[in-house]
């Protein structure tokens, strides 16, 4: 099975990288220095917390074991979805009245949050707000997605269904039956998100270092201390912010969450045409289906697509594969060239949704972004930030809650690449559904 720990230094070729800013190339940590908050991980959770403590007045230091917005936070599908990955009667039900309309509340808000952010610190990352569409492939996909709708509708929100006709001429498809918008929503480029919130922290005084892997936790009397190949901080509360790339520094949290790798593609350039007809109003599309697919245009007119996840070892990117999934919903695409793909890592859990924990008295960590990652790891981090400045628990977004390993861990790589192929054999049966539908018009 493939894990984090092949991929190699180099940022990904993503999209991104072009209009992601200029790296930071930032120092490696040397020597010894004291700080309020040490934060391990330079991604999007890492670096709100980050900017948010040192807002806040703390000496912050922040670790990086590659470069800042190395991992998920640079190679995901840069969605901005105004929801949690729950629907909201769930998210009530699983985390109670107060704490459930809380995360609602924040979830809901996430895009207009980072959107705020944003501007405050000058950060140019292309944020784009036509919407989100949902793309149900069968008959009770549709009606969860209608229930959703009624839900927010009565709280006023801007979600619409959308009948199959009307989803056709937004999608320019006639694949699916149904769907939803919700023009709450809309995309971004992760890469320089993340590069400006380190730039913003670093403007209001935090220290970020990049190429600094944090190899050893400890606690002296009253403060945690980090080592480093060639430094070590002392702070006096520390935050964990790997997500995926969690490994042992802290005993078994590593094992609450499986990385589950997944791949990515961008074609080249649309014709004129293709973009007239493909998500003419530029809005981000996944579907229903257990491996979903996903679906962006970039600026640049290319057309940019994942389609779940792939962990076996030695298992190359298949365009071939992909390209016969994205022409079951496009047909009119043809045979069009992958410009280029990249592999990233999500991290999931049992709880199929981010937890935040205490880990000791003054250690927190917060990762299992299932999927759901920019604006989400934006408040947690900041959350975290709060939290460490004197913000009880409970007044937080997210409950914290105890470590819960996944059982027989060592094998879950094994266990995630099995539940994959199986959610694939339901979508397969599902899908020779739909296209009967389909056939019988």
């Amino acid at each position: 099975m493939y894990t984090p720990r092949w991929d190699g230094t180099d940022l990904p070729r993503t999209p991104y990288r072009v209009r992601g800013g200029d790296p930071l190339d930032l120092p490696p940590l040397g020597g010894g220095v004291d700080a309020d908050i040490a934060i391990v991980g330079g991604g999007i959770a890492g670096c709100s917390a980050a900017l948010h403590a040192a807002e806040a007045g703390a000496r912050v230091i922040l670790v990086e074991g590659q470069s800042i917005g190395w991992g998920a936070s640079s190679r995901n599908a840069g969605h901005l979805p105004a929801a949690t990955k729950h629907e909201p009667e769930e998210v009530v039900q699983i985390y109670g009245k107060a704490f459930g309309e809380r995360i609602l509340d924040a979830s809901e808000n996430g895009p207009r949050m980072v959107a705020d952010i944003a501007q405050r610190h000058g950060i140019d990352c292309e944020l784009f707000f036509p919407g989100i569409i949902t793309a149900a492939h069968t008959p009770e996909a549709l009606q969860g997605l209608r229930d959703r709708v009624t839900f927010w509708q009565k709280r006023g929100r801007p979600l619409e269904t959308l009948d199959r006709e009307q989803l056709a001429a937004l999608l320019g498809s006639r694949f699916y039956l149904g769907g939803v918008i919700d023009r709450r929503g809309g995309s971004i480029n992760p890469l320089a998100y993340v590069r400006g919130l380190a730039r913003a922290a670093i403007k209001v005084g935090a220290r970020l270092h990049e190429r600094t892997r944090a190899t050893r936790l400890s606690r002296d009397g009253q403060r945690w201390v980090i080592e480093t190949a060639n430094g070590r901080i002392r702070a006096t509360n520390a935050f964990l912010c790997t997500n995926a790339y969690t490994d042992d520094l802290w005993p078994r949290l590593r094992r609450t969450v499986v990385p589950v790798r997944t791949v990515q593609f961008t074609t080249k350039p649309l014709s004129d045409n293709l973009l007239k007809t493909i998500l003419p109003g530029r809005q981000p599309m996944i579907d229903t289906r257990r491996v979903l697919i996903s679906v962006r245009i970039h600026q640049d007119g290319r057309l940019h697509f994942g389609c779940g996840p792939s962990m076996r070892v030695g298992s190359a990117p298949t365009w071939a594969q992909a390209l016969t999934r994205l022409q079951e919903v496009f047909p009119q695409i043809g045979d069009i060239e992958v410009d280029d793909w990249w592999p990233g890592w999500m991290a999931f859990n049992k709880a199929d949704s981010w937890q935040m924990h205490t880990l000791a008295p003054g250690l927190f960590a917060a990762l299992g972004c299932n999927g759901r990652g920019v604006a989400l790891a934006t408040i947690y981090g900041r959350d975290l930030a709060r939290h460490a400045g004197g913000t009880p628990a409970e007044e937080l977004t997210l409950p914290m809650t105890p470590l819960d390993p996944v059982g027989l861990h060592a094998f879950s790589g094994i266990g995630a690449a099995s539940i994959a192929q199986w959610w694939r054999v339901r979508d397969s049966i599902e899908m020779r559904r739909l296209k009967a539908i389909n056939a019988a018009g």
